[in-house]
């Protein structure tokens, strides 16, 4: 687990509920995303044509909108609402006290 904020609060602060931010792991684009339902990771780039996801917006349903072709990815699944090309990588989040952490596939 990596940590990426040293608390909900911090993390809050950093990325606002409705917004999203880009950081970078080890070289590897990753998205934060802040919804209602709390935070989300996800690879940056667009599944279909690689465009930077983190320029996209958030939808009030739980989805981030590429801002190329408009296409919607469930920040839960990944999955394209309407199954157009493949699923975006999620990334798992654990949120408590002592702050936000992210699990990688590659790293333990």
């Amino acid at each position: 687990m990596i940590k990426l904020f040293d608390s909900p609060a911090a993390a809050a602060k950093a990325v606002p509920k409705g917004s999203m931010r880009l950081v970078i792991i080890d070289g590897k684009k990753i998205t934060i995303a802040h919804t209602r339902s709390g935070f989300h990771a996800f690879e940056n780039a667009c599944p279909h044509q690689h465009e930077p996801l983190h320029k996209g917006t958030v939808t009030p349903y739980e989805e981030v909108v590429c801002p190329l072709h408009h296409y919607r990815f469930n920040l839960v699944t990944g999955q394209e609402a309407s199954n157009r090309c493949q699923a975006m990588p999620v990334y798992p989040l654990q949120t408590h006290n002592q702050g936000v952490y992210i699990k990688l596939p590659e790293r333990e």
